[in-house]
């Protein structure tokens, strides 16, 4: 805002950006030269600097998502800038110049991002991977993965075996009685089946030879691992555990990758395949069993005692200790 005294009316003003105006606005940093001239011809000249603030430091921010199975590349890295004067460059350490980077393998990246007015940030992300597991095979020679979570080892895949360990054949069933089915989900079982007719918790059941079906106790323990409380460990007939259900879901970061293979009723139907899974524990309650549930809108797992054995359920089996 420009004030002037004296001087003879009218007052003309012709300012370094052409306004003509006595006040002028919506400035950038820099120098502006004015020269007032009034109604006899007196001329005054004068310069005014307009400055900015020094900007924000920059900051980054990183959500980075951990590879899923080890020696795989599908980690990714989505970064959050704050601060500075924009536009943006960026260097990986991985040679991308994008602000967001995935394909990744395990290991570190370094960024660095430099603004407009040549400030610059350095800093690192961690992608981690689990462990590598070895491959396990059944009695009739299917092979699955497996992966090391904590102190514990599981079955990265379903269950698809058709035969207990002494070559017995069994009952089991495909989604929808579709053969296909099972090499994608893995077969369901009932319970009874699935503990080969057995009571005894961390019985092995229909699993490989040094494997067994993980008691409830075993699940509470890995539910902890990945972020649960004890007490959310022990609700019952509830879906609890902020985040550990998405964990554990294909494309988690725990490495577990389970599929949502739907159930097989009792009385012989099939339902939400692609929408839960549903695993049996070895444990026994009341005439029923504990199983695993995960929905496919929850990112909770469920600790339900409700069904029948009767009803037929995925199983992933655990190493023996």
């Amino acid at each position: 805002d420009l004030t002037v005294t004296g001087g003879n009316p009218p007052i003309n003003y012709q300012w370094s950006n052409g306004k003509t105006t006595q006040d002028i606005d919506s400035l950038v940093a820099g120098v502006y030269a004015i020269l007032i001239t009034d109604s006899d011809n007196q001329r005054k000249n004068e310069t005014i600097i307009i400055v900015q603030p020094n900007p924000d430091p920059l900051i980054l921010s990183f959500q980075a998502y951990n590879v899923t199975q080890y020696g795989e590349n599908n980690g990714y890295i989505n970064l959050t800038v704050s601060g500075g004067v924009p536009p943006f460059e960026y260097i990986w350490s991985n040679g991308s110049t994008e602000k967001d980077i995935n394909d990744l393998i395990a290991g570190v990246y370094t960024v660095t991002v430099t603004d407009a007015i040549d400030s610059l940030k350095i800093d690192s992300v961690l992608i981690t991977q689990p462990e590598p597991g070895n491959l396990v095979t059944d009695v009739e020679g299917n092979i699955y993965k497996t992966v090391k979570i904590g102190e514990q080892t599981w079955m990265q895949e379903n269950l698809k075996v058709t035969k207990n360990p002494n070559g017995d054949d069994i009952i089991s069933y495909c989604y929808s009685d579709i053969p296909a089915q099972a090499e994608t989900y893995g077969r369901l079982y009932t319970w009874n089946v699935a503990m080969d007719n057995s009571t005894l918790e961390k019985t092995q059941g229909i699993c490989p030879d040094g494997w067994h079906l993980p008691a409830d106790k075993e699940w509470q323990n890995l539910e902890i691992y990945l972020g649960m409380t004890q007490v959310e460990a022990e609700m019952e007939n509830i879906w609890r555990g902020d985040n550990v259900g998405t964990k554990l879901k294909m494309g988690g970061d725990s490495g577990y990758e389970a599929l949502l293979s739907g159930r097989r009723s009792s009385s012989g139907s099939y339902l939400l395949l692609n929408k839960y899974e549903y695993m049996w524990t070895s444990s026994e309650h009341g005439a029923n069993a504990w199983r695993r549930c995960l929905d496919i809108n929850s990112d909770k797992i469920g600790r339900w005692n409700t069904f029948s054995k009767s009803y037929a359920f995925s199983i992933r089996c655990i190493k023996d200790d």
